[in-house]
């Protein structure tokens, strides 16, 4: 499995995605705190915007930069996740790279295994450079938060990626267009978006452990979100093992 994951990490470098992933989360992170104190700056500089607007804008402080760099994380990595990975299997599938591959001998575990770990390293990576740009950012404009509740805070973003990525290559293992495979995983997001409606079952759904973490880097009261932290553990673990329950069955 080594070698298939070092092979993995090898390809995201050189088709330039790692680097994508990793500018990408990267800017983002840093345009939480920046534009949150000169959007009205910039509203004041912008021809056509009504006298006086940026004036009646809420004064910018600490919990709008955290809930512009959650908000800015969670929205655009989760298109990353999805983007990204939704050719990890379709696409060699198509090649004829999987057939090549798994004639030797590899399971199919350590196949899938080192896709996930290869696009895990690369969603960490890049997670990892927008919270330290995203946290100098926040400290120099408005206050410094504690270090190791912003810590988790970050570690919650990167589950919630992980979670994607890995819907990401179950749907590009069942389905057999890259696509298809996109059109599914943005239909599960789309799905849980309308299940977070319905009061009785929102608390459980992955994306309370991005408030559960909002709520720790500012040092709110808030009600641990263990429950969907289970939740969002057990949908990774349902789509791994589907990923390598239709794998194996599947003629390559």
């Amino acid at each position: 499995m080594r070698v298939l994951f070092r092979k993995e990490l090898r390809g995201l470098w050189r088709s330039k995605r790692f680097l994508i992933v990793a500018a990408v989360l990267f800017i983002f992170g840093l345009l939480g705190p920046l534009s949150v104190k000169y959007m009205p700056v910039l509203l004041s500089q912008v021809p056509g915007v009504p006298e006086g607007l940026e004036g009646i804008l809420p004064d910018p402080d600490v919990v709008m930069a955290v809930d512009e760099f959650v908000q800015n994380l969670s929205q655009f990595g989760v298109i990353l996740a999805i983007l990204v990975p939704m050719g990890a299997v379709v696409g060699e599938r198509d090649r004829g790279t999987a057939a090549m591959v798994l004639s030797k001998p590899v399971s199919r575990a350590s196949f899938l295994g080192a896709k996930w770990l290869a696009y895990a390293v690369i969603f960490v990576a890049g997670v990892v450079l927008a919270g330290l740009g995203g946290y100098y950012y926040l400290g120099i404009l408005f206050e410094w938060v504690s270090p190791l509740a912003y810590l988790a805070l970050v570690a919650l973003i990167t589950l919630y990626l992980l979670m994607f990525v890995t819907i990401t290559l179950f749907s590009s293992t069942v389905c057999r267009s890259q696509p298809a495979a996109g059109g599914v995983s943005f239909g599960i997001l789309i799905l849980m978006g309308l299940l977070s409606i319905i009061p009785s079952i929102s608390s459980y759904l992955p994306s309370t452990i991005l408030q559960w973490g909002r709520a720790l880097a500012l040092g709110q009261v808030h009600e641990a979100a263990w429950g969907s932290l289970l939740t969002t553990m057990a949908v990774m673990g349902v789509a791994w093992l589907g990923s390598w329950l239709t794998l194996r069955s599947q003629e390559l």
